[in-house]
């Protein structure tokens, strides 16, 4: 008796202490984030017109080599929603969730890299814990995943995992508390939000060398091998944008030479078709299943473009989008 009256009294401590801390994670995440969750955080606050979103002609949707490759600043009303680890998973709620509350785009560029059409790298880490998806969204994503058996992208039970970040807020949110000292990343995050809108959307990309040529995570590939989730979701927002007018830009972002002369000609040439399979579904826009380079000396890390590398890619993106919309 004694036992259990002990382990009641101490269930009785904990749960006031961790209810306590569930409404600190869920009401001020901006005390203790790092800023990748901050940058998800951003973007889901953006969609529900809390951070007002300008008019935009322009709409860039990717992963962190789209920042890292372009100007936004340079293009008259773009704004970018790309973000580091993304998959056409996220990007498609971004882009639905964008639609129902904003003026539609004429132009929407689009880039993700393959290893983010066959893994899931940020989903889970960023997007759902910041909660960019609704409990709709979610069980919409489970219904289509289940419709895929072949696809292991999300690992087994994926609405238990979604559940378990939504409840436990111990594990899944702790590493980040740790990193900030629990209140010490207020300023640090007002000032990084600010660097995203005035970049239209964009997140500076610190820490980029003058010269890389580390092999990026492609190069570990033999084939290349999409997931069907994730192509389903890439062809539902291209499905999205036919139905909208919305002119699609679809590029492959350029990788460093080293990195490139690594590839297999099994994934060059699987790659490619897989593309060319999408051009053929959507003509009429600007698919391109071009796989190239540029020199070591434009990439700051194996996988995204620096300073150097941001100015040649805008000023070849400002000739290719061209009269499809207005540039600076």
């Amino acid at each position: 008796m004694k036992v259990k009256r002990f382990f009641i009294k101490l269930i009785l401590l904990i749960f006031p202490v961790y209810i306590i801390w569930v409404i600190y994670i869920e009401t001020m995440p901006m005390f203790y984030n790092t800023p990748n969750n901050t940058r998800w955080l951003f973007i889901k606050e953006s969609l529900s017109e809390k951070d007002k979103i300008p008019l935009t002609n322009i709409l860039f949707l990717g992963e962190s080599r789209v920042n890292a490759a372009i100007d936004f600043t340079q293009f008259k009303n773009s704004y970018s929603f790309a973000s580091g680890g993304a998959t056409p998973i996220e990007m498609y709620y971004i882009l639905t969730k964008y639609l129902k509350n904003n003026k539609t785009p004429d132009t929407l560029f689009y880039s993700i890299s393959p290893r983010f059409l066959t893994e899931i790298f940020g989903f889970y880490d960023y997007a759902i814990r910041n909660n960019l998806f609704t409990y709709n969204d979610i069980t919409e994503i489970n219904k289509n995943y289940k419709n895929h058996p072949q696809d292991t992208v999300l690992g087994n039970y994926f609405m238990l995992k979604y559940l378990a970040y939504s409840a436990n807020y111990i594990e899944y949110y702790q590493s980040d508390v740790n990193h900030n000292h629990v209140i010490g990343a207020y300023k640090k995050n007002l000032k990084f939000i600010e660097e995203n809108k005035q970049l239209n959307g964009g997140r500076p990309h610190p820490g980029l060398k003058d010269s890389c040529s580390s092999l990026n995570y492609e190069t570990k590939y033999i084939d290349f091998t999409p997931s069907p989730l994730l192509t389903f979701y890439l062809e539902e927002t291209f499905h999205l944008c036919r139905k909208n007018n919305i002119h699609i830009i679809f590029e492959f972002m350029p990788m460093n030479k080293s990195s490139y002369n690594k590839l297999t000609p099994k994934f060059i040439t699987s790659y490619k078709l897989y593309i060319q399979n999408l051009a053929i579904q959507f003509p009429n826009h600007q698919i391109s299943d071009s796989v190239y380079f540029y020199n070591d000396s434009f990439f700051g890390d194996a996988s995204h473009l620096n300073s150097k590398g941001k100015k040649k890619y805008t000023k070849y993106l400002k000739t290719l989008i061209g009269n499809n919309s207005n540039v600076n």
